[in-house]
């Protein structure tokens, strides 16, 4: 017989596995995410894993459909003043949030001045930097009420930018511009985010969280939309390992995956062509170089960094799915047609290397005094293979490069207050218009990590938001980056992809650049 101490384990360990798997139903999407949230607030998440999640419990004016196009959401239409700056929504009267109180004009307002609030602390303030003195009231230079938003009445939605910007209603389909509900907030505070408490205005709201093990999200029966929802329940698994997130996936426990081991591409691609699923994603892996610093201060020594990389074998020899060799910041699916690639892009491999041993040894370093730094990189296979394909290249160039592995939370916030000299870093623009990218240059942008500063850069990006051709604006914009790219404030190494295992009772994906939204899918009756 089984002794009292023996029949506890034996429950609590019953328990801890009815906890780590919730039984799998056909309604029922099961999604591995990366890590673990640090909060449910839109307004304070940055980070791509997030965004799958952030996208069933929110949504704002307006959405993006699965081919990547902006479509109506809680705006049922809108409309444009002549002069590009003044947006007129009217909401979409069934426009509800999940407890069941109509969403008002009155609650963006709340939502964006929240955000801009500077003693609020939030991620996302610069994605409303267009909206008239957003930017100053983020500074504190400006009081909230200044802000250039405003409820008309319950149903419509004013909004006055600073100037006119072509890209802001792709802008506003990003989950940070997502409403969030004051009058849950302002009852709760700090504990709005939790479940039985949380109002969401997307298709789900959530209903259960384990820490470490899973999040339940359920139907929101007050959607707008919710006749069109197919999938009752998305259960999100944080699992940071990639060898583990396979794992639970070839065992049936996980229906999508994008944590997947870089060294497993090939096989899976191969063994499971109808799972394995690549996106082209509006994105880029880069190098992040401290401009702030010496001798990362000198053009020439961030040149020669540039120049040193074989671009050809990052792409065709070691990453090998889909990505785009990159020697400037803004994917060429954004533009209407690739541009021009710089001079240097035409040079052989060798020959880019003897000028980069040039442009170091003009900045002072030689055998004798080689220039030497520690490369950071989050620790993933795939960030691991970079940086040790990286280094090789720069030291046939005479540089020494010692690589540090830092998790990514502490990776970002050395990137954010410039403690670092050279880190590996990804970026996905939440919006497919060049001005998303040059957030890694502008110098009011939070994600300009380098500390890069041109104030004439800055004013010529103001400038670009004024002009209402499409053509003109498209080739000024082209001229800013052929500018920028010659200071070589950040090292474009590639444009990158996404890969996904989609189980095949996974209906409705596509491989488009837009968010995988669960609205959007349906699942296939088991057999």
């Amino acid at each position: 017989m089984m002794g009292l101490n023996s029949i506890r384990w034996a429950l609590a360990a019953l328990l801890l596995v009815a906890l780590a798997a919730p039984e799998s139903q056909a309604g029922v999407l099961r999604r591995g995410t990366n890590d673990e949230l640090p909060t449910f607030d839109p307004q304070y998440l940055v980070g791509n894993s997030a965004g799958a999640i952030m996208y069933d419990l929110f949504e704002g004016l307006v959405s993006r459909a699965p081919d990547a196009s902006v479509v109506p959401a809680i705006a049922e239409s809108w409309s444009i003043s002549e002069d590009g700056t003044v947006y007129t929504f009217r909401l979409k009267e069934t426009a509800r949030w999940s407890d069941g109180r109509a969403i008002s004009a009155g609650d963006f307002v709340y939502s964006f001045k929240r955000m801009l609030n500077p003693q609020s602390g939030t991620r996302g303030a610069s994605a409303l930097f267009p909206v008239l003195n957003a930017t100053a009231i983020s500074l504190g230079e400006k009081p909230l009420d200044s802000l250039g938003v405003r409820a008309l009445d319950p149903r419509t939605l004013e909004i006055t930018l600073e100037g006119p910007a072509p890209y802001f209603i792709s802008l506003l389909a990003s989950y940070s511009n997502a409403p969030v509900p004051a009058h849950v907030i302002e009852e709760h505070g700090r504990k709005w985010t939790q479940p039985g408490v949380m109002a969401t205005s997307g298709a789900y709201m959530l209903n259960k969280v384990v820490t470490n093990t899973y999040y339940q999200l359920v139907r929101n029966p007050h959607y707008h939309a919710a006749g069109t929802v197919a999938i009752d329940e998305v259960i999100y698994y944080p699992v940071p390992s990639p060898a583990t997130s396979l794992k639970r996936y070839l065992a049936g426990e996980l229906d999508v995956i994008l944590n997947i081991p870089f060294n497993q591409y090939d096989t899976l691609r191969r063994t499971r062509p109808q799972e394995f699923q690549l996106a082209r994603g509006i994105g880029l892996g880069y190098l992040s170089v401290n401009n702030t610093l010496p001798p990362f201060d000198d053009v020439r020594v961030r040149k020669a960094l540039s120049l040193a990389i074989d671009r050809g074998v990052i792409v065709d020899k070691l990453l090998k799915t889909g990505e785009e060799q990159a020697w400037s910041v803004v994917p060429t699916t954004v533009w209407d047609r690739p541009a021009a690639p710089p001079a240097h892009a035409a040079m052989s491999q060798a020959e880019r290397l003897a000028e980069a041993r040039r442009l170091l040894a003009e900045a002072g370093f030689n055998k004798g005094n080689p220039l030497r730094f520690t490369f950071l990189f989050s620790p993933v296979e795939k960030d691991r293979r970079l940086a040790v394909a990286y280094r090789a290249m720069w030291k046939r160039a005479g540089v020494e490069a010692e690589l540090e592995t830092v998790g990514m939370r502490a990776l970002m916030k050395k990137a954010a207050e410039k403690e670092y000299q050279v880190m590996r870093l990804s970026y996905y623009a939440i919006f497919d218009d060049p001005v998303s990218f040059f957030a890694l240059i502008a110098g009011n942008s939070f994600r300009n990590y380098s500390g890069y500063a041109n104030a004439e850069i800055d004013r010529q990006l103001a400038v670009a938001d004024t002009i209402r051709s499409e053509e003109e604006r498209t080739a000024y914009l082209r001229d800013i980056e052929r500018q920028v790219m010659k200071d070589f404030p950040v090292i474009p190494s590639h444009f990158q992809s996404r890969a996904f295992l989609v189980n095949k009772r996974v209906q409705g994906w596509t491989n488009s650049p837009a968010p995988k939204m669960a609205k959007d899918l349906r699942l296939a009756p088991s057999p």
